[in-house]
């Protein structure tokens, strides 16, 4: 039998299928920093991924100094870059002018700068965390036939060989694009969402629990909690934006409302009526009735069912999973957890729960860790399809936004059901919820800010303290002169003198400083660092280090790796050692040590299992530390080797010696006290409520920090932060 090809006729006949062509589409590079990124290649700042208008000297500067962040960029340098030797202009005028329009773009200041640093007479630094995202060559993938049927012209006499290289010409052309059909939908990547646009649909500012409370999405409207001077209140504001309303009127706060929108579910803390209580009693209510019903008492959280006739609720310890009849009534153990799991969620087609970062079935099977068992999650909502999930989660820096394509499927690639961030600083941003289409997610926005406060004994107030700088962790020279102090939220070390002149950053990202210490004659500070080399990985269980920097400026010099929760460094009062802690994380005991700064020997302190946060008192004679659990000082005397109880209390913190080395002055709960050491009298000094603190790191946990000023009065950075309800535009693609 002849092969077509072997026919006169055919002569000529050919067919070319053209696939998996590379098509490279030219290198760029772009440079994030803050909100702000920039393409290199056409030359464009963006804020949030809008456009800005700045453009020529200005832009080129900016790109300079991103060339060699954290490191000087002369005047000089720049000069050669931008004027050719044959160019006459005011040199000094043109760069300062184009400099200050860079920094009105950025919304940078020259005296306490976020980005650009001036050093002067010499010239540029930036000084912010800049992260670089290469572009990749891409291949488009084509799948063409070509297919001469001019050439397949049949003899006029004979029909039936004609219907014959039609039939055949359709059919191979049939089968080339299917082949092209699905070889796209087996290399096409997935389409993934991402935030085109945001704006805040309140302009309130006040705190609406950043990271922890979810606003609740019903029927066109928005609700959430706010702290006003009264306390927390529910309040609400249209999807698109308008003028805020009160809420439900619930007993406690409002924490779900059933997917038919006809039940209320709130949570009630009969004690300290706090939002975030670990311990809460269960109401229900009908949206037509409005008369609540208790429900369960001493739970966690709870959320609704999908179809509103049972609850889902955690124990109190956060490790136990159950579920009640809406009445409260058949109650039954669905799971239990080996470490606290929270923030109660339900998937789209309610079969599934989330807590942090496990899953498990509606009917208690199959619990198991999800987002690869990453402890830094705190909650999330998935899209209407079940296809996404959103969440927040901490980045080492701050609280942003992520997705994750939950599409499950034999020709996904592992990687690509890897999390991703949405939103990229300075911002943090909490737990989002979903609108009914998928198109919008909505957050509290937090921009973070602190001013530096001094408590004044004669009005009872926290009052501003050198100026309201957004400064924390303050530590004072031994002659009271120079500063030690970390901005925030940057986390990077500076010293100044108290009047804030000679100031000089003293480190750069990737270094996130904290607790700095200032050695006794004033040349050295040591300070905790709480990155380990990448801000992307910190978390409340990551290896930290000790450093040694001079108050000069200079490298700094690692004095302490290798243990993973190495913190607090304090001096001796001879210099010539140094204590630090050992923290209780990451299943290791705490404990205290000493590390001999001329040789580098560490030895432990007799008797200091489950003490951390050591201070050594000016005088030299003790140490005082906390326990392990928080709820005693602790204090230990070198001249008889021995530990004893300075004091009981709540939940002690931030620990500070006077300078006579006669108290220890400390956090406790809701006040700071002071404790003598000669009768161990405990005496309240200030009351801390309705105080709003805030420090760099703490402030995951809405926690600030505290400080003692050479005369005797406590120093913390009171939370000035402004916070909205955010609306994020949602394109898949």
């Amino acid at each position: 039998m002849p092969r077509i090809t072997d026919l006169p006729e055919y002569a000529g006949v050919y067919f070319t299928v053209l696939r998996g062509c590379a098509m490279p589409v030219g290198e760029k590079q772009t440079l994030r920093f803050g909100p702000f990124e920039l393409d290199t290649q056409c030359g464009q700042l963006r804020k949030n991924g809008v456009g800005l208008k700045l453009q020529g000297q200005p832009i080129q500067i900016l790109e300079i100094l991103l060339e060699k962040p954290g490191q000087l960029v002369t005047r000089e340098e720049i000069r050669q870059r931008l004027w050719t030797s044959d160019t006459f202009v005011d040199f000094d005028h043109s760069l300062n002018t184009a400099v200050k329009k860079l920094r009105q773009t950025l919304g940078d200041e020259a005296d306490t700068p976020r980005y650009i640093e001036t050093l002067p007479k010499r010239g540029y630094r930036f000084i912010g965390e800049v992260q670089r995202e290469e572009a990749r060559e891409e291949t488009r993938q084509a799948a063409v036939a070509v297919l001469p049927i001019g050439l397949l012209e049949p003899r006029p006499s004979n029909r039936t060989r004609r219907w014959r290289q039609v039939v055949i010409g359709s059919v191979l052309g049939l089968l080339v694009i299917a082949c092209g059909v699905l070889l796209y939908s087996v290399l096409k990547p997935e389409p993934q969402p991402r935030i085109v646009n945001s704006h805040a649909l309140t302009k309130t500012g006040n705190p609406k629990g950043n990271h922890y409370l979810r606003p609740l999405v019903d029927r066109g409207s928005i609700y959430f909690y706010e702290e006003r001077p009264s306390g927390w209140v529910v309040l609400g504001v249209p999807a698109e934006g308008g003028e805020v309303f009160a809420g439900p009127s619930v007993n406690g706060y409002l924490h779900d409302i059933s997917r038919d929108g006809s039940q209320y579910l709130s949570l009630n803390d009969p004690k300290n009526h706090s939002v975030n209580a670990a311990v809460v009693d269960v109401w229900i209510q009908s949206v037509s009735s409005g008369v609540p019903r208790l429900i369960l008492k001493n739970t966690g959280d709870a959320i609704w069912s999908a179809d509103a006739r049972s609850i889902f609720f955690r124990s109190s310890d956060y490790k136990g999973l159950y579920r009640a009849n809406a009445d409260g009534t058949g109650v039954e153990r669905l799971a239990t957890f080996s470490a606290s799991a929270g923030n109660l969620h339900l998937s789209p087609d309610g079969a599934r729960i989330r807590l942090t970062a496990w899953e498990v079935g509606t009917d208690g099977r199959n619990p198991h860790p999800i987002l690869a068992n990453r402890n830094d999650v705190y909650g999330g909502s998935w899209s209407p399809d079940g296809e996404y999930y959103f969440f927040t989660g901490w980045d080492g820096h701050r609280w942003s936004l992520w997705a994750v394509s939950e599409v499950h499927h034999w020709r996904r690639k592992a990687e690509a059901s890897q999390p991703y961030p949405l939103t990229f600083g300075p911002m943090s941003f909490g737990v989002p919820a979903i609108s009914s289409d998928g198109k919008q997610l909505y957050a509290a926005g937090m921009d973070r800010r602190g001013e530096l406060s001094v408590y004044d004994r004669e009005s009872g107030k926290f009052v501003p303290y050198l100026g309201g700088i957004s400064a924390c962790y303050v530590d004072f020279s031994r002659d009271g002169q120079w500063i030690a102090y970390v901005s925030y939220p940057e986390g990077t070390l500076w010293r100044s003198r108290i009047d804030g002149s000679e100031k000089r950053q003293l480190t750069v990202p990737p270094l996130a400083a904290m607790n700095p210490r200032w050695s006794p004659d004033g040349k050295l500070i040591a300070f905790t660092d709480l990155s380990n080399g990448d801000r992307s990985q910190m978390k409340d269980d990551s290896p930290r280090r000790v450093y040694v920097v001079s108050a000069d400026g200079g490298a700094p010099l690692l004095m302490i790796a290798g243990e993973l929760g190495v913190n607090d460094p304090t001096w001796s009062p001879d210099g010539n050692s140094i204590a630090y802690a050992i923290n209780p994380i990451g299943g290791r005991p705490a404990e205290a040590r000493i590390l001999d700064v001329q040789t580098q020997k560490s030895t432990k302190v007799p008797g200091s299992d489950g003490m951390w946060s050591p201070r050594w008192s000016p005088d030299g004679k003790y140490l005082v530390a906390l326990d392990s659990a928080g709820g005693k000082l602790m204090l230990f005397n070198f001249a008889s080797n021995t530990w004893e109880e300075l004091a009981s209390g709540t939940n002690f913190g931030w620990e500070c010696w006077s300078r006579d080395s006669q108290f220890v002055y400390a956090y406790d709960s809701d006040s700071l006290v002071r404790i003598a050491i000669s009768d161990h009298k405990k005496e309240q000094i200030a009351s801390l409520q309705g105080f709003r603190g805030t420090a760099y790191f703490m402030a995951k946990w809405n926690q600030g920090w505290f400080g003692l000023t050479p005369d005797g009065r406590s120093i913390t950075t009171r939370d000035t932060s402004i916070e909205e309800i955010y609306a994020f535009d949602l394109e898949y693609k």
